[in-house]
């Protein structure tokens, strides 16, 4: 049997947890224009043909370009442009969109920066001030998680309302350039509603198989992503039933548990197991959150399973003040 936390793992050990995270330095976005000069009049109206065609070459799927303001060069006292400044033109996640007003939740076009293409996200502009951009939405187990890699990297579900995944490419693009911060949000069928958010949250790229960087735990919910040295997903790559990328040397956690997910040998973690409405038996492929309350009744496999009404993963800027 492919072993996942036991109830001795949480309840004996003084280990405290790996602390082997890759930390990452500190950079932002590339500035759409930064000289170290005042450009000329030819340069700005070079650099503003360029950022037309760069909206042009952006479009949503629907065929229409993202949300856009007018380009406006700030002016220094003497009437210059201040090309020390960056000029931000895009709307990187959903707190740029909260920044610039938007304060109603739903779907809204993000660029992270101009060497992606724009997609639609949904934003939650009301939880803890807003800003927040979805990445996983599980509510009823209208949309199956057991998919290919090809699924998971191009993302899948409904975005408005439904239960989805934002897809890798995107989380890697969110991810990339701004330091984030991820919240899990739990509900149980009994009705407890816990959290668990890291300040620390990336996804690197395919090449890099999506591998997780996460770390710096607070909340309720406990931290199941970093529970121990043996069970740990931070710097893990991402697995699924297809493609098989975990520490475990004797199978594939992903067919084995049904999703796609980070799992070190097997899990700790795994929001994307199969839902079931109420407990179950047998193999634990359901919503997992190892940390939860009374979850070490569980060890045996005749015994009830947990299982998760709602689960929604979201992240925005580290540090974010509405």
């Amino acid at each position: 049997m492919i072993p996942v936390p036991s109830p001795s793992a949480q309840t004996t050990s003084t280990t405290s947890p790996d602390l082997r995270s890759t930390a990452r330095p500190t950079w932002g976005p590339e500035p759409l224009a930064a000289e170290a000069s005042t450009p000329s009049a030819r340069e700005l109206r070079v650099k503003i043909n360029q950022v037309a065609a760069f909206f042009n070459n952006s479009l949503s799927p629907n065929g229409r370009p993202p949300d856009r303001r007018p380009v406006e060069y700030p002016e220094d006292n003497q009437g210059g442009s201040k090309a020390s400044k960056t000029i931000n033109l895009l709307w990187r996640d959903c707190s740029d969109h909260l920044l610039r007003g938007e304060t109603r939740s739903g779907v809204y076009v993000v660029t992270p920066d101009l060497r992606s293409r724009s997609f639609p996200v949904f934003c939650d502009m009301e939880l803890d001030g807003g800003g927040w951009t979805l990445l996983q939405r599980r509510q009823d187990g209208s949309v199956s998680f057991n998919r290919t890699w090809a699924d998971y990297r191009s993302g899948f579900g409904k975005l408005d309302g439904g239960e989805f995944w934002l897809g890798n490419n995107m989380i890697h693009l969110l991810t990339r350039d701004r330091d984030m911060a991820l919240r899990v949000e739990l509900e149980d069928f009994d009705g407890v509603m816990e959290y668990a958010e890291y300040q620390q949250f990336r996804v690197a790229s395919e090449r890099m198989r999506y591998r997780l960087t996460v770390g710096g735990y607070s909340g309720t919910a406990g931290d199941a992503l970093r529970f121990s040295k043996s069970y740990d997903h931070n710097n893990r790559a991402f697995t699924t039933p297809d493609r098989d990328h975990d520490r475990y040397p004797s199978g594939n956690c992903g067919a084995y548990y049904s999703s796609g997910w980070w799992f070190d040998a097997c899990m700790a973690a795994n929001l994307n197991g199969r839902y079931y409405v109420g407990r179950y038996k047998g193999v634990r492929d359901g919503i997992f959150w190892g940390t939860w309350h009374n979850i070490s009744s569980e060890y045996y496999p005749t015994n009830d399973r947990q299982s998760f009404k709602t689960v929604r993963m979201l992240i925005r800027p580290k540090g974010f003040t509405p």
